[in-house]
């Protein structure tokens, strides 16, 4: 027994000479009589402790949505709410003490006018029932003009409509320099980004604003401007362009509707087209990544591997136009193209359009596109490094750069309206040029 105590001292000894040495403290000079030093005891080893295995941690419960207050009927009879974050229409009808027959019942009606999902935050609703709580009405503000009206008829359906609230127009003149970038330009001189979308719609064949613009480029347009009781809501159409520019020069763009009813055009002063076969650009935002190089080194494979077509970075999910009329013949994945999107055009020309995150709905291969129709959505699909719509140009099947490509000229005023477009366009394209000349 003794052998066995004094080898446990042994062991503990050697355990602590490999610990810290323990700082010195200072002797008492004068002992305390109140403290008493208790005698010191040995350190027995006791059995080892079985290792506690690690308890796996619990999932978080998911917190149970709270049930919004059910909302009061006001005098005139009607239940009324804001849509909250998250909120859908199900959980609105049930707020207000709907059944889900009822709930049904608007759903079906609402769908041929809107998508019931797509209701959002901030929306105002209102609803009544009658005595046995069957719905009468509903409606549900979908902007500050437009909203959705449901009402049950004589022959007790349920039936929507769109409403657009009527608004005051005025036209106004709106100037900007570019220092930084057309869109910076446009919002300081009081526009928006709808202005801005207008802009580049307007000169897409004429300027490629991703690579034309120049800080000190002049820009001015005669908009419409709505309101609703005197307040701002949005723009509407723009009846005059002009941009002047270090690179493109002038141009200038005036909207004329012939007379007869036919569609309505941009024209120079002068009565010719401002359309062209062929866009400059197939985006209406983005900036210029990579050009038209034979002998690139790819970025993802590391070797020399041509790159016969321009790539356009933005954001996922920008819009991409057709470049021109034409018909899809090939929608689908492509390898290394990922998303792929190929247009057939007159004149043995093809454009194509790689990476997209996603297609437009409800087309197909076989069907005929317009100009500036939405084909797809940039994306980063297939050997890509980042966002960016990689497009390009065959010609006779063989790729050319797209900015070699000669655009036709669309027809412009015909010789028989000439006379009645330039008493029309006079007094808009002066004030167009008296805006820009203001600014100098």
């Amino acid at each position: 027994m003794l052998r066995r105590r004094c080898f446990a001292w042994f062991v503990v000894l050697a355990a602590c000479d490999d610990a810290p040495p323990v700082p010195e403290v200072a002797p008492i000079v004068e002992a305390s009589p109140a403290v008493v030093a208790a005698p010191s005891s040995p350190v027995i080893a006791g059995p080892s402790v079985p290792e506690v295995p690690e308890v796996p941690e619990v999932p978080a419960v998911p917190a149970v949505p709270e049930v919004p207050a059910v909302p009061p009927i006001d005098a005139d009879g009607w239940r009324r709410g804001t849509v909250t974050a998250g909120q859908s229409l199900s959980r609105i009808c049930a707020s207000a003490e709907l059944s889900a027959k009822a709930t049904a019942e608007l759903v079906a009606a609402l769908t041929p006018v809107m998508d019931p999902a797509t209701i959002g935050e901030g929306q105002r609703w209102a609803l009544r029932t009658d005595d046995a709580g069957a719905l009468v009405d509903f409606t549900i503000t979908r902007s500050v003009t437009r909203s959705v009206e449901v009402h049950r008829g004589a022959d007790g359906r349920l039936v929507a409509a769109e409403r657009e609230a009527e608004t005051t127009v005025e036209d106004v003149d709106i100037t900007a320099t570019i220092d930084s970038s057309l869109s910076a330009a446009i919002v300081e001189g009081g526009g928006d980004a709808a202005l801005v979308a207008a802009i580049v719609e307007v000169f897409a064949s004429d300027i490629d604003f991703y690579t034309d613009p120049r800080k000190g480029d002049r820009v001015a347009v005669v908009a419409e401007r709505h309101l609703l009781n005197g307040e701002f809501v949005r723009y509407g159409r723009l009846l005059a362009a002009e941009y002047r520019g270090e690179e493109v020069g002038t141009v200038v763009g005036l909207w004329w509707e012939p007379p007869g009813g036919a569609d309505g055009s941009w024209y120079t002063p002068q009565g010719k087209s401002l359309d062209r076969t062929l866009l400059k650009s197939p985006l209406k935002y983005a900036r210029l990544s990579s050009g038209f190089n034979p002998k690139r080194m790819h970025p993802v494979l590391h070797k020399v591997k041509g790159h016969f077509g321009v790539d356009y970075a933005a954001p996922v999910g920008t819009p991409i136009w057709a470049a021109a009329a034409g018909e899809i013949v090939f929608r689908g994945e492509k390898g290394g193209a990922g998303n792929m999107v190929v247009l057939e055009h007159d004149g043995g020309f093809q454009t194509v359009y790689m990476h997209l995150s996603k297609f437009a709905e409800r087309q197909k291969v076989g069907m005929d596109v317009a100009q500036k129709t939405v084909i797809g959505y940039v994306g980063t699909t297939g050997l890509s490094t980042g966002p960016h719509l990689h497009f390009g140009v065959k010609r006779a099947g063989r790729w050319v750069d797209p900015a070699t490509v000669r655009s036709i000229e669309r027809p412009g005023v015909p010789a028989k309206h000439r006379a009645r477009f330039e008493r029309d366009t006079e007094a808009i394209a002066a004030r167009i040029a008296d805006a820009l000349a203001a600014t100098q």
